[in-house]
Order: C-alpha cells, then sequence, then structure tokens
C-alpha cells in the first residue's frame, strides 16, 4: 500500500504546499539571510571571520600520506562503493591514533552545546538556501539555453521510487544523520584542514568546497553544491565545530527529502 493515498481533496493538498511554502520563505528571508549575513559581513570586514581563533585543530601528514589517502576515498566515492564510509572513518581513526588525539579535541565535537548547534545550523541552512534557489534557477535557464542535459541526481531518483515507510525511513536515516556525518568527516574534518598546511586558509576553503560539489558527479548541482561548501567549510573554520556544518547539512538533506515527499503527496 502506499504510503500516501489521497485522504484530502486536491484542492486542499495545494494549500497545505503553499502554506507551508510561505512560511519558508519568511523563515528564511526575514530570520536566516538578514541575521546571518549580517553577521558573517561583520565578521569579515574585521577580519575574525576565519582568524583562526577558534579554528580546527591542524591535521599534519606527509604530502604523500594525506594526498593518497584523500585520492583513494575520492576514488570510492566516484564509484559509489559503501568503502567509502570504512575508508574515511577507518583513516582517520588511524591518523589520530598515530597522533595521540582524539576525535573530540580534534574536531570540537564539545565547543558548542547541543541548542547552539541547532539554533545556527537552521539559521545558516535558512540563509544558504536563500541563495541556493534562485542559483539553482539560474543554472536550469543556463542548461536549457545551451541545450545542455540536466538529470537529477541518482539519490533523488531513486528517492522518488519509494512508498513503503520503511524505505523513506532508511533513507532519511542515511540522508540525514550518516551522509552528513560522513562526509563532513572527510571533506572539512579532513581535507579542508590538511590542504591549510600547505596553502591559505581561504583557498583550502575554496578548494575543498570545489572537490566536494564535484565529487557528487551530478554537473547541474556542482555550482549549488561548491556553495554550499564553501558556507560549511567558513562554519568549520569559523567555530572549530565539526558538528554544525554536519548540522547545516543534515538540514539541507532533510529539506530536500521532505520537499519530495510533498511533490508524492500532491500528485
Amino acid at each position: 500500500m502506499s504510503l500516501f493515498p489521497s485522504a484530502l481533496p486536491h484542492v486542499t493538498r495545494m494549500g497545505l504546499v503553499l502554506l507551508v511554502g510561505a512560511i519558508v520563505v519568511f523563515y528564511v528571508l526575514l530570520v536566516c539571510f538578514i541575521r546571518v549575513s549580517g553577521y558573517a559581513a561583520n565578521r569579515f570586514w574585521s577580519g575574525k571571520l576565519v582568524d583562526g581563533v577558534n579554528a580546527p585543530l591542524p591535521i599534519r601528514l606527509p604530502p604523500s600520506a594525506g594526498g593518497l589517502f584523500a585520492l583513494s576515498v575520492l576514488f570510492l566515492l566516484f564509484l559509489q562503493s559503501p568503502l567509502y564510509y570504512l575508508m574515511v572513518v577507518g583513516g582517520i581513526g588511524l591518523y589520530l591514533l598515530e597522533s595521540g588525539k582524539n576525535a573530540s579535541e580534534q574536531f570540537g565535537l564539545e565547543r558548542l552545546p547541543a541548542t547552539t548547534l541547532l539554533k545556527w545550523s537552521l539559521l545558516i541552512y535558512g540563509a544558504v538556501i536563500f541563495i541556493e534557489i534562485p542559483l539553482n534557477g539560474v543554472v536550469q535557464v543556463v542548461f536549457s539555453a545551451i541545450h545542455l542535459p540536466n538529470p537529477e541526481q541518482q539519490s533523488v531518483v531513486a528517492f522518488r521510487q519509494f512508498n513503503k515507510a520503511s524505505q523513506i525511513f532508511n533513507f532519511l536515516l542515511y540522508a540525514v544523520v550518516i551522509s552528513p556525518l560522513i562526509e563532513e568527516l572527510f571533506f572539512r574534518g579532513f581535507l579542508q584542514t590538511f590542504l591549510k598546511n600547505y596553502t591559505s586558509t581561504w583557498f583550502a576553503l575554496v578548494l575543498s568546497a570545489g572537490v566536494f560539489a564535484f565529487a557528487h558527479v551530478n554537473l547541474g548541482s556542482t555550482i549549488q553544491l561548491w556553495f554550499l561548501g564553501l558556507a560549511l567549510g567558513i562554519a568549520y573554520e569559523h567555530t572549530g565545530a565539526l558538528l554544525l556544518p554536519v548540522g547545516i547539512h543534515g538540514c539541507f538533506n532533510l529539506a530536500t527529502a521532505l520537499s519530495l515527499l510533498l511533490e508524492k503527496g500532491t500528485s
């Protein structure tokens, strides 16, 4: 049995979607974007956005070892192999053992209380999506103008086919918890911090965000994901708390999944 029976009249369901959309727009515009952009601008002009005061602890590895680890993870990610998760957790775990550090110290797991993490995850997500929505529209127009195909990500295509509650729950667990945790552990926790040993902080932020975007192997979402990756990197660099970009990333994936669920309910 489908999880989305037509229990409500079509007009009622469409009205509900419009109401939710209006609430989201109000939240994103008036609460999130203005507050986050104002805060970021103030810190940027005062030189305190990524000033190193709260920066994550450095990850010091020989270039050959760090580069080989990064390339191995990206190769498995490109193949969409589940070994990707084991490689990330195992590799970083070995580094922590070798360096004598613990995960809480290295990734600032206790730097921010849970309420602060939740608050700023929602605020920064809202500010990011305020940029992402028009940016996505521009990309769609450009792709159409140059007749370039723009297929959806495979995960989105797969999710559209799910109707059973168990399928949807398992997908949400993966998309909202597991995937953000592992991706942020690698792209921000390792790659961005490792690159800072050999370049400036801003270049490391941009480069790691670009690798994050291209690693999703979807040309139509590359620019949007690059911007998201940059926001996640700045959040980590500014606070030194890896759970903050994990939370923002989880909010981003959750909102995408919920929008797809609304589509199911109105189709």
